[in-house]
């Protein structure tokens, strides 16, 4: 343990020099368009592409980075991107999430985002804008560490984004999904599978070599089992963080996961390998028969030998709490705990919700950044943020304990913006009905990531430190569910916030203004706790009884008498006529 902290401080030195000699920026120019695309082989249609290409160009760096996008929208709606899994310290503006720290690109606007490579690892870059991202707006984002063998050593790596796919735009789909003609939350399974946004695709290796495989899922719903026929992996990455290694057969990835194995090929050319990336059917509401779940692609040795036969698709069940970062950060108990209890209803205006605390998100009239940095000490008070917006609210430089309770069957990757955080509890049942948490050890370092799976009726408890002031969304990465409103904010640290964050209105004013947003005061654009023009939104059905409901059981009160009396009268006049003829007959003649 000592000896890997020791290589940990030696290699963060060597990384504070080399990235200070070796930074650059890498500046590109997107033009966000609509394309039309056939990517599953099985129907044509609209997706979004950038500068009329689809698949996306990809993202690359090295630690210490910087990586400028300009953006230019120019679909015929709102849209924003939203580098997945950065921290985006001192620069919240660039995260992307509309409403939130962000007012969105307008249809003909630009904006600029700027991502700071700190962190090496695996991320992804995509819109955080309705149902954008499922329509294609999406891409790999790579951060290569200054040193590659800094704790595990490969010869070359291959990026595979696992996806599901839909032959109707996710944006049609999502005004059907969140209105009252699906009051039940239905959430339709897609048509397809895919590797790398295409159907067929095969990657050159050569004999005896170490390969990264990093592994992406961008779905909107699907989680995806991943194997190599013939081929032991080693997992040694999640979500950006570098773990210890383990042995595995196949990985598990939910929405918005990442994941890194090493493969060894082997010393003979005799045979090519499918990769396979399964979709789990357990995480559908129904698997219509035309849906391909075994989606792969191909190892390829030689061109002129054939595949292996396939091998039997066993999937492996990690225990989380058994993976060890490198990179330690101990265990702490908490200052502040928030909880979290996530659920999916219809509510009183027929439609589905994702709820927070029993409130789906509104988004409000001020973006909550905006809300924070200019609401001076009434900004540590949650209810400036709306009573709609699930804001909670943080010190600074505390250790934060955020308990998620998913009282709903369906399970929820969970993704938090800003932050890595610690996994000190998962599982089925509550939490409330779970063991105390207690460190196994003094020096206990639990596993990070930024995305966690909480399962059906299950829980998950996180905590990070909050030392990243800013406005951060924390969310179902279920793009239905993310839609239906399954979001809170994290308000970190507002008056350091203050002092730390440069805010300048006029690079967004413009942008916010044409979106409907205004740029400062409470959620309603007014100031102090004036709430009263705060958006609101659909609650809880109240089943009590209301004013039109005594009516009508008035009435069915009186009803029900008039028939009863009715009832009694001529039964009464049944039973004088039948005692009349009795006494007929029994006269005498």
């Amino acid at each position: 343990m000592k000896f890997l902290n020791a290589i940990a401080s030696y290699t963060s030195l060597l990384h504070i020099f080399s990235t200070q000699v070796l930074s650059k920026t890498i500046e590109v120019d997107w033009d966000i368009t609509f394309v039309e695309a056939n990517p599953d082989g099985l129907q044509k249609r609209r997706v979004i592409g950038v500068n009329n290409q689809f698949p996306l160009p990809r993202l690359e760096g090295t630690v210490g980075d910087t990586i400028i996008v300009n953006a230019k929208n120019s679909l015929d709606r709102t849209t924003s991107l939203h580098a997945h899994g950065l921290a985006f310290n001192n620069n919240v503006f660039s995260d992307g999430a509309v409403s939130v720290n962000n007012c969105g690109i307008p249809p003909g606007q630009n904006y600029t985002y700027t991502l700071d490579l700190t962190e090496q690892g695996t991320y992804w870059f995509h819109s955080h804008s309705g149902g954008d991202y499922a329509d294609g707006l999406r891409t790999p984002l790579i951060v290569h560490p200054t040193n590659e063998t800094m704790y595990t050593k490969y010869d070359d790596d291959i990026i595979l984004t696992l996806s599901d796919w839909y032959h109707e735009e996710a944006y049609t789909l999502g005004k059907f999904l969140t209105s009252s003609k699906n009051p039940a939350g239905y959430e339709p399974p897609p048509n397809s599978g895919m590797i790398n946004d295409r159907i067929e695709n095969s990657f050159p290796v050569s004999k005896d070599t170490t390969y990264r495989l990093r592994l992406i899922n961008t779905s909107t719903m699907a989680v995806f089992h991943v194997k190599v026929d013939g081929h032991e992996m080693s997992l040694i990455e999640i979500d950006g963080v570098d773990i210890k290694p383990v042995t595995l057969n196949s990985v598990e990835l939910h929405p918005a996961q990442r994941a890194s194995v090493l493969i060894n090929t082997k010393n003979s050319t005799g045979f090519n390998y499918l990769i396979h990336a399964d979709m789990d059917p357990d995480y559908f509401d129904e698997v219509p028969d035309t849906l391909t779940m075994n989606i792969t692609a191909s190892l390829i040795y030689d061109q002129s030998s054939g595949l292996s036969s396939a091998e039997d698709h066993t999937w492996d069940t990690i225990d989380e709490s058994e993976l060890e970062p490198i990179i330690e950060e101990a265990y702490q108990a908490p200052d502040q705990e928030i909880v979290i209890v996530s659920d999916i209803m219809q509510l009183d205006d027929g439609a589905p919700h994702g709820l927070i605390n029993g409130i789906t998100y509104r988004m409000p009239k001020v973006p909550i950044l905006l809300s924070m940095l200019t609401m001076g000490e009434d900004a540590t008070n949650p209810l400036v943020y709306g009573p709609r917006s699930n804001a909670f609210v943080t010190g600074y430089n505390t250790t934060v304990r955020v308990v998620i309770e998913n009282v709903h069957l369906d399970a929820h990757p969970f993704h938090l913006h800003g932050h890595k955080f610690q996994v000190v509890s998962s599982g089925e049942g509550s939490y409330a009905n779970a063991d105390e948490i207690k460190p196994p050890s003094d020096d206990w370092n639990p596993v990070r990531r930024d995305t966690v799976l909480v399962p059906g009726e299950g829980h998950a408890v996180i905590q990070f430190v909050s030392n990243n002031p800013g406005a951060w969304p924390i969310h179902c990465h279920n793009n239905w569910h993310m839609m239906f409103g399954m979001m809170g904010v994290i308000v970190e640290a507002p008056l350091e916030a203050q002092k730390m964050i440069k805010y300048d209105p006029s690079q967004i004013e413009s942008q916010c203004t044409l979106n409907g947003f205004k740029i400062s005061g409470n959620a309603g654009g007014d100031t102090g706790l004036n709430l009263s023009n705060a958006p609101n939104s659909p609650t809880m059905i109240n089943y009590g009884i209301h004013a039109k409901g005594i009516v009508a059981i008035v009435f069915c009160v009186i009803a029900a008498l008039m028939g009863i009396s009715s009832t009694i009268f001529f039964a009464k006049q049944l039973s004088d006529d039948t005692n009349y003829e009795r006494r007929m007959l029994l006269q005498p003649e």
